[in-house]
Order: C-alpha cells, then structure tokens, then sequence
C-alpha cells in the first residue's frame, strides 16, 4: 500500500480528511490526496525541525520546485497535536472534493493539519488494506478521517495516540478509544458475500424481489440472500442492513431493471460485500431459469391437497379488491368482452377464480358468463397453488396471479399485454416470456385505471378493453418489446467496476469511503452515473475524435454521453477510452 512512483517524506501533513497535503506540479496549486491517490506529479509537503530548536519549516522536498511560497506555520491550533498554515492573512483550507487553498478567514476544522511521520504512514497504509476482526465481531475495514483511525462503529484519535504501536501492521491493534481499550487482530477468513433484501410490496412483489436477489447470488460462490420475509413459503428471516462500507445498491424503489449481471461480479470479485436489492424487480432478466425458479419457490405451505383446475377448463385468475378503487394506474380489472374473447380463441370452458364478491364488476362477470363456474378464493397459499397447478390460465393484471403462472406448468397461459404487463407502459419493466411455448397474448388498448366510484368513466374504459383486445404473435411482441427498450432510462452498467480507479479519479468520494460512510460502488450506482463520472480512465474529447460515429451516436439520443457508449458498444468494438 505504500505510494508509488511517490515516496513518503520523512514527516508529512495530514487533513481533517485523513489525506495529505501536496503540491500539484502541474497546477502549482495546493491539492490533499488520500494515500492511494498519490500521483507522480504530487509532491507532498514536508515538515522539518527549526535551526537549534527553532520552530519548524515547511519544504516540498522538491529539488526543483519553489518550496511553498510563503506558506508558514500560524501560531496555536484548535485540534492538539494539528498546526495551521498561513498564507498571508489567510488560513489553508482542505477542502471536501481535494483541493485546498488559502481561503479561511477562521482556523476552524478543514484548516487544522496533523504532523505524521513516514513510519506511521505506512502502518496506517497497511491496516487501511486490511481487513480486521474487532472484539471477536465480524471481519470490518479501516477508515481514515477528521484525525480518527475508525473500525466499524468504533474510532480512535491519531492525534492521541502517535506513534502508533510496532505491531499495528502485523498481527495485533490496541488502541485506547475514550471507553477503554479496543483490540483489533488481523482478519484472515474472507468476510461472507450477502445479497440483502428490502421487502416491498405484496408477496408476489417481494418473491420477484427474492428471485433476483438469487439471480445476483447465482453469480456469486457461496453468497448468501438475507433478509427474506416470504410468509408464504414459511420464511420470515429477519436480517440487518448491511454496513455503509460494505455494501451498495439501488435506493430507488422503481428501478425496476438492474444490471444484475454488474452486480454479481462486483459482489465476485469483493469490490462490495453485499449488495442491497432496494427495488422492484419487474424483469424477465433477473431472475434465473425458470426450472430453477420452481426450485427456489416449491409449493406453498400447507397446500398438499390443493388442486387446479383441469384440462377442459381455462381458469381466468380474477383480481378485483382495491384496484375497483384505482389503486394503481396500470392496474384494472379485465371486462367481461375481453373474457368473452378469450372463450371464443381458446374453446374452453371459463371458469372464474379469485377476488370474486357481491361488486359491480364481480355483477357483471356473473350477467355475462351464467353458464361459467365462479369459485371465490379461500386464502393466499391456497389461491396461488391452485392457480400454479391448474392445465390453462388466464392472467389477470397482477404480479401474484404471474408467478404462479410462471411456477406452474400449465399448457396454456393467457398473459393481457397492457397495464404492467406492456413494456410500453414503462420501459423498465419485462413480464413478457416470448421464448416460452405456453404463452398466448392478447394485446390491449393503452388504458389506464378508473374507478368503480365514476361509473360512467369505469365500464367506458371497460367497453374501451373489449372493443380494442386482439391476440398478438410473438414476432410482433418482440417489435414492441425492442421500441420500448429503446426508450428506457440507461441501466447503470457496473460490471468490471473498479473501486480504486474511481475512488483515485474523485478525491471527494475517496474521503467518504475513508470515513466508512458509503463505498465507491454505492455512490456511482445512486449519484456518480448521474453526475456524469466515470468508472475507469476516459478522455471524451479524444473518443469524440477518434470515433466521429459515435459522437453523432450520443448527439442523436441515442446513448446518455460518450462513456455510456463506451460501456455499452466501444469497448466490445475494441474502442480506446484514452490516447
């Protein structure tokens, strides 16, 4: 971990940031860099004892460069042990995005340097590489900020306790923390690969949720899903969130389409130790094969005698409830014509199952179908397995009566492509099985939810289904599916994403993963990409230049900046990101 081409000086200054202060060659200015982001071109500022006793001076240590013009030591220091820098009347300032400069009017925190010698740099260098196990806890890393070295929750001041002991880069760390003494040993067992679940939604939401969490893990050796609470399957497994240093993830619930594939490998090579799964996951891609998704998800508890309906029948999967109150846009009840349509193409007798009562809607299937079976559910357990093991289904708009279908082996499943289940609708979302035999598909009307309280408005969007229902093939489907793509919001690629690159490009990230409070990763997947920074080396200008094609790309819409492009068609083409 010790810089190079950098060498340490004898005795450096350290910021509030737990970065030190240099001069940059090619600017001339004052910079602060964390240890890992040391370049050639930064020549860190050396404090040297006075002349007999005398007070110290500053150098560069620099045999070329100017020394520090006119920078010296102001008397008195807020933090003991720190010292302040003067430039006219002025304070040196470290500020937060790695720049510093005479600004401060006030000696206040950003304005207070420790002085730390060469040898305890480089044990800090050393224990910020490793992991450690604390007061026989879990295996945490160290971090580095406002003067404190800090495992875990714990932190301990550098400024009261250097020099540090010989031994902090070996084995053994006892450092006094104001409650007593904290001891620290090298971790030597690798911390566990997690894919964190934050529940949302109804169960078939939170069971998409668990599939794609074992999409991630499915990519990762011995990688572990928590915090899972699928009631249904008997499982409540209650689990604490991940550690800010250890983990990233989406924090927007309707993301609905992750780079999964980006994930894994992250979560593979150790970049993170968990990744969080904090959204909606409405997408085909995430989750594994669909054998293998009966296999996560076998049949419901207590629902051995549960049985489906039979081969001559067509169970049309009834959800009516809320959503006859609008409870979401892109949820409605199916009408009684679009049943009457799917009798017709299927020549099966309907049998109608579900959220059947004594509503409107519910009056209306009954008027329109008097010879057809109507069969209220009795619980969840029991109406998803009946649905999972019934021979033909019907769909209704619903990620509940979905999954069952998709558990099931059915020999004909009825999918409505409108409301959620239309990539049209939102782009982020897939709920479309084209490769699988089963399906049928009945494209709807571009509708959205009304409620039964607007009558008139209600059974008008309801006549506006039936009259506008067709069936549609799977070749078109794949039309639709391909213009929707093209309209959805960029994925966040993070496959092959390197947490020392983008921590050494951007100081200020750096200080927050030093400071234990978010990894790199977790700031370029919910703030980075859309600040428009990069996860490796990359020069748009010259990409600009160099590939005229993909300038004119970008500038038509077609990807968000030159980057993006990169990521997604430059690199496989063999593109350079640099000169």
């Amino acid at each position: 971990m010790t810089p190079d081409p950098v060498s340490l000086p004898p005795i450096a200054l350290m910021s509030w940031f737990g970065t030190l202060l240099c001069l940059d060659r090619r600017s001339g200015g004052f910079v602060h860099r964390g240890m890992e982001a040391l370049d050639s071109w930064h020549i860190i500022l050396e404090l040297e004892p006075g002349e007999e006793g005398g007070a110290p001076v500053l150098t560069t240590g620099w045999a070329g460069g100017e020394g520090v013009r006119g920078l010296e030591i102001a008397p008195g220091a807020l933090i003991p042990g720190c010292l302040t820098l003067r430039l006219g009347e002025r304070f040196l300032s470290a500020r937060p995005g790695g720049d510093a400069a005479a600004e401060a009017g006030e000696a206040k925190h950003w304005e207070q340097f420790l002085p730390i010698s060469k040898r305890d740099l480089t044990v800090l260098a050393d224990i910020l590489a490793r992991r450690w196990r604390m007061e026989a806890g879990p295996a945490v890393p160290a971090g580095l900020a406002e003067f404190q070295l800090h495992f875990g929750r714990r932190a301990v001041s550098l400024a009261a306790n250097l020099p540090l002991p010989a031994e902090a880069g070996a084995e053994l760390l006892d450092l006094a923390d104001g409650e007593g003494w904290l001891s620290l040993t090298a971790a030597t067992k690798p911390p566990e690969r997690r894919v964190w679940i934050y529940p949302l939604g109804n169960i078939g939401n939170r069971a998409l949720q668990y599939l794609a969490a074992a999409g991630i893990a499915a990519r990762v050796p011995g990688a572990k899903i928590e915090n899972v609470m699928l009631e249904m399957w008997g499982r409540r497994e209650p689990a604490p969130r991940p550690e800010p240093w250890e983990r990233a993830g989406s924090n927007d619930h309707f993301l609905y389409h992750l780079d999964v594939d980006g994930l894994g490998d992250c979560l593979a090579r150790g970049e993170v130790d968990a990744i969080c799964l904090e959204s909606y996951c409405f997408h085909l891609d995430h989750y594994p094969p669909r054998a293998k998704c009966r296999e996560l998800l076998p049949p419901a508890q207590d629902t051995e005698d549960v049985r489906g309906f039979g081969p001559g029948e067509l169970v049309c999967s009834v959800r009516a409830a809320e959503i006859l109150h609008y409870a979401h846009p892109d949820y409605f009840p199916l009408p009684p014509g679009y049943y009457a349509k799917l009798q017709a193409e299927s020549g099966l007798d309907l049998v109608f199952f579900g959220q059947l009562g004594d509503d409107a809607y519910s009056q209306a299937l009954r008027a329109a179908f008097p010879r057809a079976r109507f069969v209220p559910g009795v619980n969840q357990n029991h109406d998803f397995e009946v649905l999972r093991r019934s021979r033909n289904v019907a769909l209704s708009i619903s990620t509940f009566a979905w999954l069952a279908a998709w558990l099931g082996e059915a020999e004909r499943v009825y999918l409505p492509v409108g409301g959620i289940f239309n990539p049209h609708h939102d782009p982020g979302m897939l709920f479309l099985p084209l490769e699988e035999p089963a399906y049928r598909y009945m494209l709807l009307p571009p509708v959205k939810a009304v409620s039964l309280a607007d009558p008139v408005r209600f059974w008008l969007m309801q006549d506006v289904i039936a009259r506008g229902t067709r069936p549609i093939g799977v070749e078109e489907l794949r039309g639709l599916v391909a213009r929707a793509a093209g309209r959805e919001r960029e994925m966040t690629k993070v496959k092959r994403f390197s947490s020392a690159a983008y921590l050494r490009a951007y100081p200020d990230v750096a200080n927050e993963a030093r400071a234990l409070r978010r990894t790199g990763l977790d700031h370029y997947f919910n703030a980075g990409v859309k600040e428009n920074r990069v996860t490796r080396p990359f020069d748009p200008l010259f990409y600009a230049d160099r590939y005229p094609e993909a300038a004119e790309a970008v500038a038509l819409g077609h990807y968000r900046t030159l980057f993006a492009h990169f990521q997604a068609v430059g690199e496989a083409l063999g593109y350079q990101p640099t000169p």
